[in-house]
């Protein structure tokens, strides 16, 4: 099962602190570096591959000489970036932020490896959730392997995702000490 991990611009004032508060990071198997509002986002991402280890999988978000650059393991895609999984070089591992049924046929027809289909479970700020069944679907239509996300933070979301056919789940609070 994929435990997918995704980082909280709230720790990055000191990466150390950051890793050591993800207190179910030792669970993770992939792990996305993601930032929509730093304005030093290379330096950074930079820092954050440093923790990089052999037992998981290193992801940065949306920017592709920069993940190649700096050796990232793949890169996660935006909804709105998705077209650039076209241009991404094979070695890296490729996934797209999907939300509907639009987004996943653009992630099938540019080869992602992997989507995120969210949000399943209330979480804030990210709309109405969509729930257990339209995670079904997804599953269906999708070429690539689902990843659920939004909202899972107990192992009882997780059970129920799992049973939907997904390759695993993608949480931040489910990793983190601070549960929002």
């Amino acid at each position: 099962m994929i435990k997918y991990a995704i980082s909280d611009p709230k720790f990055y004032s000191n990466l150390d602190y950051a890793f050591n508060n993800f207190i179910r990071l030792k669970e993770a198997n992939m792990l996305l570096f993601r930032d929509k509002s730093s304005n030093n986002y290379n330096s950074i991402a930079q820092e954050f591959i440093k923790f990089r280890s052999n037992n998981r999988k290193f992801l940065l978000q949306n920017n592709i000489n920069l993940a190649c650059k700096l050796g990232f393991d793949g890169i996660h895609f935006s909804s709105n970036f998705i077209h650039l999984l076209k241009d991404t070089p094979s070695n890296l591992i490729k996934i797209a932020s999907t939300h509907n049924i639009k987004e996943i046929e653009l992630a099938n027809q540019y080869g992602a490896d992997f989507i995120t289909f969210s949000p399943i479970f209330a979480t804030p700020n990210k709309g109405e959730p969509k729930g257990l069944e339209a995670l079904k679907e997804a599953v269906k239509i999708s070429k690539a392997k689902v990843i659920a996300l939004g909202g899972i933070m107990s192992a009882e979301q997780i059970c129920a995702v799992m049973k939907c056919g997904v390759a695993g789940f993608a949480s931040i609070r489910y990793f983190t000490v601070s549960r929002y």
